[in-house]
């Protein structure tokens, strides 16, 4: 039984795809031989970008987020003719892919000619087919689609496959059958202990992604996830939708995030440590600061001990001005930067459009915690929602010159399908309800995405001017 995975890289590089790992890891276990097709290294001539993410970002990186970025030097091919190649050569029994929204078209595009020519099941799971699954099932060429978490559904159908057994009933996954019916099964429980998860695979993934610069200093990252889920409702993500996804015995989604013990954290680091020889480390998940002190603490005298290395983290600022001892912890615990979700510096924005109801002066006290226990301070920002000014832009470029963060980053909104914001923008007809079917070159980094009227909002050209200003700063 041979399974191939795909990392679809579209227009980011440099990131170790996470959720293929953890995939990769449990067919692992299971006794499942597998490859990846790694679109990182190829240049698609079909593609509508002519550059990738890195060089759209490197051109706006003065004063910014970009600290740099190692590429590998990129073959420019006909994609759907290399995937071809890939299959031809490997004979896998099955192809899975996870995809975001912007990736899902173009996924499809290169893998379905050869899948379905050589009747090679493509199952396809990710953000995109749990949160408008209805709408993915009806793609040309994608025989399975998986809902939420994935693991145990894979495994499993990977089983069937090598069994020759009948399959159509596994929780989690959507089929269509040759005849073109569509069977939907109900979702499982998910991991509710976390430290039952599989251990990544990293053999699966190459080394390059492994490889990337910190603070002007070429590292060896370890990639790692503390906890799944998300307690906040925030409108231009999709947990609105997933705390609404029925389980198995009819349970709405609590909405809980839930993470390894602090031993299993260690224990898989210390594993991969030995194994890799990393010396930094950057955690995927943005939950890790919000553990209960106690479990924080035990954590940081673990990790101080037994790994001892530098990391990057993401966090809500609340959680430094709540508990401001967590960024003394964390300092101590090795503690190099954390990436604060910032948005808009207009809190009337934040609470009706954004669903964040942070009060003002939360950023600032978070920044100063954090700054004072000796942690850099990245800020992330977002314009060109619906009902912005540009007073309130400016409002969030002062709040940005106030708290004078080490690092950046200003994107656009695009409302992906699945988010609260997206519905808005729809009803509204700032964007179209299949946006992603009609537009294939627009991203967030380049680009506005809505069609706001002006006056009231910014011109798309006058979003692109203000986000430049952010760099004055």
């Amino acid at each position: 039984m041979k399974v191939l995975f795909i990392y679809h890289n579209r227009v980011e590089s440099g990131y170790m795809p996470q959720s293929i790992a953890v995939l990769g890891g449990i067919l692992h276990d299971g006794g499942i031989e597998t490859k990846l097709f790694d679109t990182s290294f190829y240049r698609d001539i079909n593609s509508p970008f002519t550059q990738d993410d890195r060089s759209i970002r490197a051109k706006q990186k003065k004063g910014g987020y970009l600290i740099g970025q190692l590429g590998p030097g990129r073959e420019v091919v006909d994609l759907k003719a290399k995937f071809r190649e890939e299959v031809e050569n490997y004979h896998p029994d099955l192809v899975a892919a996870t995809s975001t929204s912007f990736e899902f078209n173009s996924l499809l595009d290169f893998v379905t000619p050869t899948t379905s020519e050589m009747k090679i099941p493509f199952l396809v799971g990710g953000v995109h087919t749990t949160v408008v699954p209805e709408k993915a099932i009806t793609k040309k060429g994608l025989d399975i689609l998986c809902i939420d978490e994935g693991e145990k559904p894979l495994l499993e159908l990977a089983r069937r496959i090598e069994k020759k057994q009948n399959y159509y009933d596994i929780p989690n996954l959507w089929f269509k059958t040759p005849e073109g019916k569509i069977i939907k099964n109900k979702i499982g429980a998910f991991f509710e202990k976390m430290d039952e998860l599989p251990e990544s695979d990293w053999d699966l993934i190459d080394e390059y992604h492994r490889i990337r610069p910190f603070e002007k200093e070429i590292m060896k990252y370890g990639w790692f996830e503390t906890s799944r889920g998300c307690p906040f409702n925030c409108s231009y993500c999709v947990n609105a939708k997933l705390h609404k996804i029925k389980r198995e015995g009819g349970i709405m989604h609590p909405g809980t995030y839930r993470f390894f013990s602090p031993e299993e954290i260690v224990k898989r680091m210390k594993n991969k440590k030995d194994q890799y020889g990393y010396n930094h480390i950057q955690l995927i998940d943005e939950n890790m600061p919000n553990m209960p002190v106690s479990n924080l603490e035990h954590l940081a005298k673990l990790f101080k001990n037994q790994i001892g290395v530098g990391f990057f983290t993401q966090a809500r600022p609340e959680c430094f001005v709540k508990t401001p001892e967590k960024a003394e912890i964390m300092a101590e615990m090795g503690c190099k930067m954390v990436g604060l979700g910032v948005e808009s510096g207009n809190y009337e924005l934040r609470k009706n459009i954004l669903h964040r109801p942070m009060k003002d002066g939360i950023v600032e006290k978070a920044v100063e915690n954090l700054k004072k226990a000796g942690i850099m301070v990245a800020t992330y920002y977002i314009i060109g929602f619906p009902t912005e000014t540009e007073e309130m832009i400016r409002q969030t470029i002062d709040l940005h010159r106030r708290i004078n963060p080490d690092r950046f980053s200003v994107r656009f909104l695009h409302p992906f399908p699945g988010t609260p914001i997206r519905e808005f923008c729809v009803k509204n007809k700032y964007i179209a309800e299949d946006y992603e079917d009609l537009i294939q070159d627009a991203s967030f980094f380049s680009n506005p995405v809505l069609n706001l009227p002006s006056p009231l909002h910014p011109t798309k050209e006058r979003l692109i001017e203000l986000r430049k200003e952010f760099e004055n700063y």
